[in-house]
């Protein structure tokens, strides 16, 4: 009798092998549970998890046509400039779109340049050829007020990671430009302390672009990116986001085309949040789709009023009971993101590193 392993059981167990160390692409699942949310119902399928975190897909069969432009390409390809107003504001940019698409901004984008680097604070869309028009910015870069390389320009950062969630909430829901500056001086301290990495401006964009972080953030952005293969990946157009067992942050785009340009740029702003908190005590029980489909759900909450971000751009948030914030931006009436972001409330520090940033 022949000892030796055939090649057809060596194949079989060098797929098992691969198999086992790679995230599968989510399966269809015709038991997972739908939610309608503004009126759109989606599908929720996964999860798919790398380390601490986890994805579930928001699927829809109905996607508009628009053929957005994103900042990253828009500011590569020179057809979109950025720079500080004429009459210079901490709270404002100048944004000129010399493209043909609507250009999409989405919330937490890094800006490097001009006299502070700043962050987008709420998504919106610029139309088409529209002329220099203002919008809406935070300073991630405290004390700093001189041109620096670029002058009043500004260019995108060396890494596609957006803001973290604690920038971002700080920026967007509770609008304090100091909670902003506090939440970056709180990261970059823990990732100091933790990573080694360097600390010796103000600017969180130095901590996002440093190589220990943007190695942490391609880890996970291409561990997770196998989630949007096969047939269910094709229609989606959100994402809801999970680490140490607690649903985070959930966003939906108009289609797929745009939601796979921000798919992995949302992963790599919890990357770094997540290898600061691997350690720290998971919850009992893990989240499941019937789960997730039970956290969008409104419970009570105070409703929130439409504000206007520009001619075309209108922003609702909403107070989803006490610790979640519902989000809703529309251009020219039609939606171009729908959020909700959980506030992990003032005991929970290590998010941000400091008490009064508690995201």
């Amino acid at each position: 009798m022949n000892a030796r392993p055939s090649l057809a059981l060596i194949g079989c167990l060098l797929l098992t092998l691969l198999v086992a160390g790679c995230p599968q692409p989510i399966a269809p699942n015709s038991t997972s549970p739908d939610i309608e949310l503004d009126g759109t119902p989606y599908h929720i399928r996964g999860p798919v998890t790398h380390e601490n975190l986890s994805v579930f897909l928001l699927c829809s069969d109905r996607q508009d046509d628009r053929n957005f432009l994103t900042l990253d390409e828009g500011l590569k390809s020179g057809l979109v400039k950025i720079a500080e107003q004429e009459q210079e504001s901490v709270g404002s940019l100048q944004l000129e779109n010399q493209s043909d698409r609507p250009l999409y901004l989405q919330e937490g984008e890094r800006l490097q340049g001009g006299k502070q680097d700043r962050t987008i604070i709420s998504s919106l869309v610029v139309p088409p050829k529209s002329g220099r028009t203002p919008v809406p910015t935070f300073c991630v870069e405290q004390s700093r007020w001189v041109e620096g390389d670029k002058g009043k320009q500004f260019g995108f950062t060396v890494s596609p990671a957006l803001a973290p969630k604690g920038v971002r909430g700080s920026a967007k829901i509770e609008a304090s430009q100091d909670r902003v500056w506090a939440c970056v001086a709180g990261q970059k301290g823990s990732a100091e302390k933790q990573l080694k990495t360097k600390n010796t401006t103000s600017s969180v964009n130095e901590l996002i672009d440093s190589p220990e972080v943007r190695g942490i953030s391609d880890e996970y952005a291409k561990a997770l990116s196998g989630a949007l293969d096969g047939p269910e990946g094709r229609e989606a157009v959100g994402v809801a986001i999970v680490f140490n067992g607690q649903i985070e942050e959930v966003n939906v785009y108009p289609n797929r085309a745009l939601f796979a340009k921000l798919y992995p740029r949302l992963i790599q702003s919890y990357a770094l949040q997540a290898t600061l908190l691997k350690d720290q005590p998971k919850a009992a029980e893990s989240v499941t789709a019937a789960g997730l489909a039970q956290f969008l759900k409104k419970v009570g909450g105070k409703e929130g009023e439409a504000k206007s971000l520009d001619a075309h751009n209108q922003v609702k948030i909403t107070e989803w009971e006490a610790d979640k914030f519902q989000c809703t931006t529309r251009y020219d009436g039609q939606l171009v993101h729908w959020q909700v972001m959980k506030k992990n409330g003032q005991g929970d520090s290590a998010r941000c590193g400091i008490l009064a940033a508690p995201w």
